[in-house]
């Protein structure tokens, strides 16, 4: 286990996670602090935080397994992994809920990240032939 750890190249793993995870959680904070959400009539307000709820549980997890998998030198699965798992972890710390819905989270963060990449190593077995 120790030896796939030294294969993983953290500067990808962390730049993933900054541009997957922290790029939209800041738009959103921005969004909130603006005071969009106020602005608007109560049924929009409600329907739009739902809206970007779902957003932001499907499509971090989904483009982090996309962009692991696209710029790892090498072992592209363990990267998506790794930044499936990191993610996770991360939005666990930002959001507290249940435990139920914690492990609901992670094992859909790890499979949705396993999507993001499945689609990058499939485009790139379609494109090699």
């Amino acid at each position: 286990m120790s030896t796939y750890l030294k294969h993983i190249d953290w500067k990808v793993v962390v730049l993933t996670l900054l541009a997957c995870y922290g790029v939209p959680a800041a738009l959103v904070g921005a969004a909130s602090a603006l005071g969009l959400q106020a602005a608007m009539p109560s049924h929009v307000g409600q329907a739009m935080a739902s809206f970007m709820a779902f957003l932001a549980l499907l499509v971090p997890p989904v483009a982090a397994g996309y962009l692991a998998a696209r710029f790892a030198r090498q072992l592209p699965r363990l990267h998506v992994m790794a930044v499936g798992v990191l993610g996770a972890v991360l939005s666990l710390v930002v959001f507290r809920t249940s435990p139920r819905a914690m492990l609901a989270y992670v094992i859909a963060s790890i499979a949705l990240a396993a999507l993001g990449g499945f689609i990058r190593l499939r485009s790139v077995k379609r494109d090699e032939g």
